[in-house]
């Protein structure tokens, strides 16, 4: 964002036409000085017009400090906009003073004295309160002060500025009696005043003092601050000789005032207007890949989405994630991530026509608007284009890069009539194809409207089910391969939502996709030290009870001291923790170093469904497991007697005996399985043939004996 107080160099010609300026006006101030005495006209009206044109342009500069306080949170700026507007409540009631410039030869309130110490008032609080700002300012920027103003500042400036004017209107309306006199008899000025007039000089030479110091970051406001200090000074030293009403001085000194007000609202409005254009092109482009942002890709859609609708045509839009983006920016840096997208970008615009919008939606997905002959059979021509161009090598630095990307489209007003709605059309649709592998795309159709709103329906359940706990265990027997010795039981979590129960299958997965693993986790762990304590004593010796541990579980520190700080802590030698086999389990990954902790408190390591995945020995023997729970799907290939079923089966348990691990056959339901197992000589059977997973009071019995 650009702003006032950001730096900003002059160029050679800027400061050239700036020294010029200031050079043309310091030789008017000296010359008006010089003149200072000389008599002129009487214009009693100049006293009104001057201050109804001042009072003017301060109230403007007022409202626009204030307005870009609020924008920006800057209390510097409020300063200012209390300064200006101080100003203002000053010189709007000056003409009820001033005798002649409302009514000849009289004036309203107060007398020619009042007048004169409203004049010094203004004076002196001007200038004080420009180089306060220019502090505030600075200081802010020096301690790197967020920005930020509450109701209670900007209420509270607005009231503090109107006391001040009240106050100052009531001294100058009733105090003329005991202040002392400024004006003569004569109506020249007294000592007292010429005094005012050399202490004010010298208080304007210190404002220029304090307003360049803290310019020198080179921040447009410290430099228009510092112009105010050096015109307001130019005026005061005009004021300096100007000893009484209608000279060369002492309209030189009005006319110097009203030059200051005027030229620098002027600049004020220029920077500002220069300002705001630049944070529009900001808001509207994306500074990356030049393409539109998602602010301006939304208007855009807006706007075509109600041409449609008068013309009665159609829009297309096609949400575009690169798959495995994340990747290249943790491999190759972000500098190279940065010129992926550039060029994606570049491939886009050269996919679509002229009146097609291309803008950046975040991250590494983007947005294409077809807005003009919209078949479907274009629309798919587009994205199939689009897929094709992606996938096309990228060269970056020294790296040749392979990227896909996933594509959803919508339509409106077929799938949508609202912006954000065909946004989140085309979203689903893009994760649909994410889903079925990427590279590929996907329309919006009823279906994924309906799974989309289940998984919604899902996660905000589960949220609230979380929140209140309302889960429990089932556990599930470990028998010896006799099947008779119950040696061990798996902790399973249950979930009953409006009464009827949710398979394993369909929340588990979803909770690890969407994060909500790890609650879930830490009440499995607190539940299971609240009833295993209470049986385990009864129990043999070498009775163990799993867990189930994702690697987004693993992961976390604070969970796995959980469980390491439970009731579970005297009995980390019977628990065994299961983890599947994954390739986020890496070496050196947080999920490895929090296993080995477990391994290193006694509790022992099994890999779950061995051979329905990725298998790396390498790996198995890195993380030196003591049990192998080998995937039902071998075990049912090898009791249905397929080509091969057995064979596989040996060699399951062949690779769990060179790893010197016991070995568990899961999901045994038939005769022929179970004789299978025993026949090879598998240690421990599980499965619906021995027993269905229930609550731990149905097994206590086998448990004790």
């Amino acid at each position: 964002m650009f702003s006032l107080d950001g730096p900003r160099p002059l160029s050679t010609a800027v400061k050239g036409w700036t020294a010029a300026v200031l050079g043309g006006y310091a030789a008017v101030v000296v010359a008006a000085y010089l003149r200072a005495d000389e008599d002129m006209q009487a214009l009693p009206a100049m006293a009104l017009a001057h201050a109804m044109l001042a009072s003017c342009f301060s109230a403007i500069t007022a409202l626009l400090m204030v307005g870009h306080a609020r924008n920006t949170g800057r209390r510097g700026y409020l300063l200012i906009g209390g300064t200006f507007a101080y100003l203002a409540g000053v010189l709007v009631f000056l003409p009820l003073y001033f005798p002649g410039a409302v009514f000849p030869g009289r004036n309203i309130w107060g007398d020619l004295q009042s007048a004169t110490n409203l004049y010094y008032a203004w004076h002196f609080a001007f200038p004080i309160g420009i180089a306060a700002s220019a502090v505030l300012i600075y200081v802010d920027q020096r301690n790197h002060r967020r920005p930020g103003l509450s109701r209670a500042q900007q209420w509270g400036g607005l009231v503090v500025t109107a006391l001040g004017v009240v106050v100052t209107l009531l001294l100058a309306t009733f105090g003329a009696d005991f202040l002392p006199a400024v004006l003569g008899p004569d109506g020249s000025k007294t000592p007292y005043a010429m005094a005012l007039d050399m202490v004010l000089v010298v208080v304007c030479v210190a404002t220029v003092a304090v307003t360049a110091f803290c310019a020198r970051n080179g921040s447009l406001i410290g430099m228009w601050l510092t112009a105010l200090a050096l015109l307001v000074l130019g005026e005061a030293v005009v004021n300096l000789n100007a000893t009484e009403r209608f000279t060369v001085g002492w309209y030189a000194s009005r006319f110097l005032w009203l030059i200051a007000v005027a030229a620098l609202l002027t600049a004020l409005v220029w920077n500002l207007s220069r300002i705001d254009r630049a944070n529009s092109e900001l808001a509207a482009h994306d500074s990356l890949t030049g393409c539109a942002s998602r602010i301006s890709l939304l208007d855009t859609m807006r706007r075509e989405i109600a041409r449609s609708r008068d013309l009665g045509t159609e829009i297309a839009l096609l949400w575009v994630d690169l798959d495995g983006f994340k990747g290249i920016n943790d491999q190759l840096g972000h500098q190279v991530g940065d010129d992926v997208l550039r060029q994606v970008v570049e491939r886009l615009f050269g996919q679509v026509r002229p009146g097609d919008h291309v803008g950046r939606l975040g991250g590494d997905e983007f947005g294409v608007l077809l807005c003009d002959d919209v078949a479907e059979g274009r629309v798919d021509a587009v994205a199939d284009r689009v897929l094709a161009a992606i996938r096309e090598p990228i060269r970056s630095a020294d790296s040749l890069l392979h990227v896909t990307a996933a594509v959803g489209v919508a339509r409106a007003p077929t799938d949508a009539r609202a912006a954000e709605d065909l946004l989140l059309c085309a979203d689903l649709a893009m994760y649909a194809a994410k889903n079925r592998g990427g590279d590929r795309f996907e329309r919006f159709n009823a279906v994924i409207g309906t799974e989309a709103v289940t998984k919604a329906r899902l996660r905000h359940d589960l949220a609230s089910s979380l929140r209140k706990e309302e889960f429990c265990l089932h556990y599930q027997p470990i028998y010896a391969s006799d099947g008779v010795r119950m040696a061990g039981v798996e902790a399973l979590a249950r979930w009953v939502r409006d009464g009827q129960p949710v398979s394993a299958g369909e929340f588990v997965p979803f909770a690890e996709q969407s994060g909500q693993i790890i609650p879930l986790g830490r009440i499995v762990i607190r539940t299971l030290g609240s009833e295993l304590p209470t049986w385990m004593a009864e129990a043999s010796p070498d009775f163990f009870v799993s867990v189930n541990l994702s690697v987004k579980e693993l992961a976390d520190g604070p969970l796995v001291d959980e469980l390491l700080e439970s009731e579970l802590g005297t009995h980390l030698e019977r628990l065994v923790v299961e983890v599947t086999e994954s390739l986020e389990l890496q070496e050196s990954s947080e999920a490895e170093r929090n296993l080995e902790r477990l391994r290193a408190a006694g509790v022992r390591i099994a890999i779950d469904d061995f051979g329905a995945g990725f298998s790396n020995f390498t790996r198995l023997e890195h993380l030196r497991p003591s049990l192998i729970k080998i995937d039902r799907s071998l075990v049912r290939r090898a009791g249905s007697e397929k080509e091969g079923g057995v064979a596989f089966l040996t060699a399951a348990t062949s690779v769990a005996a060179s790893l010197n691990c016991d070995v568990v056959a899961e999901g045994v339901e038939t005769q022929a399985e179970a004789e299978v197992v025993q026949l090879l000589g598998i240690a421990y059977v599980q499965g619906f043939r021995y027993r269905k997973p229930g609550p731990i009071e149905e097994f206590r019995p086998e448990i004790v004996g």
